[in-house]
């Protein structure tokens, strides 16, 4: 029996996002992926004094004797599986959470709260992000690892745990920094409050969708899991995602100036998004405020269904807003964005004709051509 590390550790839990819908992917080349990503994650954990305690599939279980290793270990993982050349052109995204206890040892196996924790920080991050506990990151700040910074994310509940946990994520060189809110109980608890009253609603809908489906179930199926992704990631950050209809999104905002900045921000992304060669969408996008009621299950008022009209006025790439949101928003709450007037269209659903709205980011040519 191989003695392990006693007293005073820190305990890491990595697990691999979206693992499934890797493997269904990816199929046979799915072996060779779990096989790299097990190499890259002990290469770290040797190179930084850690202990490799438990593997179920593509989720690891590691512990180190102190918090600045275990630190630098999850970073040089981050950075080995951003950097690698993986089967099918995927990308891996490995979500990691460290805390730092006194855990009970029978055998040579951990036992306690405090590796419950670690695994439950772990759960709660998305693919790319290390997160610390309160614990971990007082010592990381104690040892002031050069290069390595944390960010306070507040106090947040953990799941079957009693005690709120003030959660902390490691910034470093090559590592990425906005992450959607996590998915802890607080975060849920909150998502719960569901915009009413005067609310923007943002549609959203990819064009040519059906020219896209006859490539492939398998090439569809990569450019619609990229398309969710990368428009979750957006819009959870600021909205309330009411709807996901195959291609089609449809999101609450509280503010039309986060609504706007969201579905600008969303177009950059699926610009910038990791999709099969000539798989990237054309998305359109439109807003529209108005009054609605909730239910317990569903929003009611016309203003829904303007948002929609609107959003079927837009070609692919652009961002539409109709009167009632354009006339909300203040010039100094747009930051470098611009708002081009296009004038009075018929669309149905609407009382009248409505005048519609660009958004135009700051870096975008007026004039510059759109995918219809």
């Amino acid at each position: 029996m191989v003695e392990v590390p006693s007293g005073t550790v820190t305990l890491l839990f990595t697990d691999v996002e979206g693992s499934t819908r890797l493997l269904k992917q990816l199929r046979q080349e799915y072996g060779e992926l779990l096989a790299e990503h097990h190499r890259l994650m002990r290469t770290a954990l040797e190179h930084h004094a850690g202990r490799e305690m438990d593997t179920q599939g593509e989720a690891f279980f590691a512990v180190f004797p102190r918090a600045k290793d275990a630190v630098a270990a999850a970073i040089a993982a981050q950075n080995a599986h951003a950097d690698h050349d993986w089967p099918g052109r995927v990308e891996v995204r490995v979500r990691m959470g460290l805390h730092t206890a006194e855990p009970q040892i029978v055998g040579n196996r951990y036992f306690g709260l405090g590796v419950h924790r670690a695994a439950r920080l772990c759960a709660v991050g998305h693919g790319g992000q290390v997160l610390l506990s309160r614990s971990t990151a007082g010592l990381v700040d104690e040892d002031e690892i050069p290069g390595v910074a944390v960010r306070d994310l507040g106090e947040h509940l953990l799941k079957d745990l009693e005690r709120p946990e003030r959660i902390y994520q490691v910034l470093a060189d090559g590592l990425a920094e906005d992450f959607p809110p996590l998915k802890t109980v607080t975060e849920a608890a909150r998502r719960s409050e569901i915009p009413t009253g005067t609310v923007t609603f943002v549609a959203t809908d990819m064009v040519g969708l059906s020219a896209l489906v006859q490539k492939g179930s398998e090439f569809s199926g990569a450019v619609l899991d990229e398309h969710d992704r990368l428009l979750r990631n957006e819009f959870s950050k600021l909205g309330h995602v009411v709807d996901v209809v195959g291609d089609a999104f449809l999101v609450a905002f509280r503010r039309p100036k986060d609504a706007v900045r969201a579905a600008v921000d969303a177009q950059q992304a699926l610009g910038s998004g990791d999709w099969p060669e000539d798989g990237e969408p054309a998305v359109r996008i439109g807003l529209h405020t108005g009054e609605v009621q909730r239910t317990e299950s569903r929003y009611i008022g016309v203003a829904l269904s303007r948002a929609l009209r609107v959003c079927d006025a837009a070609s692919g790439g652009q961002v539409l807003l109709s009167q009632a949101t354009q006339s909300l928003l203040d010039p100094n709450d747009l930051g470098g964005l611009s708002v081009r007037d296009l004038g009075e269209r018929n669309l149905r659903d609407f009382d009248r004709p409505v005048r519609l709205y660009e958004v135009i980011p700051a870096a975008t040519r007026l004039g510059a051509p759109t995918q219809h």
